[in-house]
């Protein structure tokens, strides 16, 4: 089995982990037949990417409400 990643793996930040995920999911899906245990795994896998997305977009919306914090805090003196 060729391995899915030429290099060290490094999960920093939510879409780290999503292209990850994404990728065994992938593997998962082209390689040999589907098997009660792969969908298992497959559902796991996509229900813990979907969740990985949910936290970036969480992320992404907290940063813009600091940024509205600061410019108001900056505006006030």
């Amino acid at each position: 089995m060729a391995p899915l990643y030429k290099n060290e793996l490094r999960l920093n930040k939510p879409k780290d982990v999503r292209r990850m995920l994404s990728r065994v999911i992938n593997h998962l899906l082209t390689n040999g037949e589907m098997t009660n245990e792969k969908a298992k795994a497959l559902n796991s896998l996509s229900n813990t990417a979907l969740k990985s997305m949910e936290m970036g977009e969480l992320q992404e919306e907290l940063e813009q409400l600091k940024e509205v914090v600061q410019r108001l805090e900056g505006s006030n003196k």
